[in-house]
């Protein structure tokens, strides 16, 4: 029997939060988490950490092994529950996408949590030249006041391991905070996360993303489009972008770069860049490197569903796990 972890708030686990999710993410969890059946043959099972139709759900530890798990990320509860990392083995790129992340070897939660941090993230997007101007960690609320002080009048915090758009403060009327309320709301991400993120807030008008596989080599499986609502939440994917040809070898070039320093880092197994384009006075802008994320993404789901769609037809369609 084969087990697949939709163990989709995976950075909550990395960061070492225990909080209980709000229900509106436990409901988008249980929407989201049975897209990753395009992974599944008959007969698979698949978990979740919140409970749906047709989803296991509840502590991994009580439920029978399985001879194979896949797992959404590399946390230390699926290592635990895989019964170790997946070595390294001959791999054949020529496989079906769905088949294939079966086969990738797997990288230890440390390595996934080091790379998964936003300072990772800094760090590798200014060395290959792509940083927002003003990036940088930023270790106390002290410390972002006298930033704000010259600071540019729209900005964001983010935490060290997050995603989706939680655990994050947007402020478009700076640069400074002046209300009690927008102020408590920063401190208390010091409180809960340590050292943050500070970017500019960008005008945003076109979100990308690449999927990629790293095993041995480098597998590029596709550039996507991404709706995103106005704070930056995923919505949906589009995987016919309009882009340019300059703009799609940049992202190609940049997820090559990403895949080397990750590769250095000791990280193997799927990830996935985000990308966006924003408006400045002079024209629109593309940032190559959003962030990186060091587990699936759902443009992988995407692309995995469409080529099953493409070679299989209405059978993965009828498919019941």
């Amino acid at each position: 029997m084969r087990r697949i972890l939709a163990n989709l708030l995976c950075e909550d686990e990395l960061a070492g939060r225990r909080s209980s999710p709000p229900r509106a993410v436990l409901e988008t969890v249980a929407r989201m988490a049975p897209l990753l059946r395009v992974f599944a043959r008959k007969g698979d099972r698949l978990w979740s950490l919140a409970p749906g139709p047709g989803l296991e759900s509840g502590p991994l530890r009580d439920l029978a092994p399985a001879d194979e798990v896949l797992a959404w990320c590399e946390t230390p509860s699926a290592l635990e529950h895989r019964g170790g990392p997946r070595p390294p083995a001959a791999i054949d790129w020529e496989a079906p996408l769905h088949d294939l992340v079966w086969r990738l070897p797997t990288p230890s939660p440390d390595v996934v949590a080091a790379v998964h941090h936003r300072a990772f993230h800094l760090q590798v997007a200014e060395s290959i030249g792509c940083a927002l101007p003003g990036a940088r960690m930023v270790e106390s609320f002290a410390e972002l006041d006298r930033i704000l002080q010259e600071g540019p009048p729209s900005w964001v915090l983010k935490a060290p391991l997050s995603a989706s758009g939680r655990s994050r403060f947007i402020e478009r009327n700076g640069p400074a905070l002046t209300d009690h309320k927008s102020r408590r709301t920063a401190e208390r991400l010091f409180d809960h996360h340590g050292p943050l993120l500070f970017e500019p807030w960008m005008d945003r008008t076109e979100d990308f993303g690449v999927s990629a596989l790293l095993g041995p080599e480098l597998r590029i499986v596709g550039i996507h489009g991404q709706k995103v609502d106005r704070k930056g939440q995923f919505a949906e994917i589009d995987l016919d972008p309009e882009l340019s040809s300059q703009d799609r070898g940049r992202l190609l070039e940049t997820t090559e770069a990403v895949a080397e320093k990750l590769r250095e880092a000791g990280y193997v197994g799927p990830f996935g860049i985000d990308a966006w384009r924003y408006r400045t006075a002079a024209g629109t802008v593309l940032n190559p490197l959003g962030e990186i994320n060091a587990r699936m993404t759902f443009g992988l789901v995407a692309w995995a569903r469409r080529r099953r769609l493409e070679s299989e037809g209405e059978l993965f369609q009828g498919a019941r796990t």
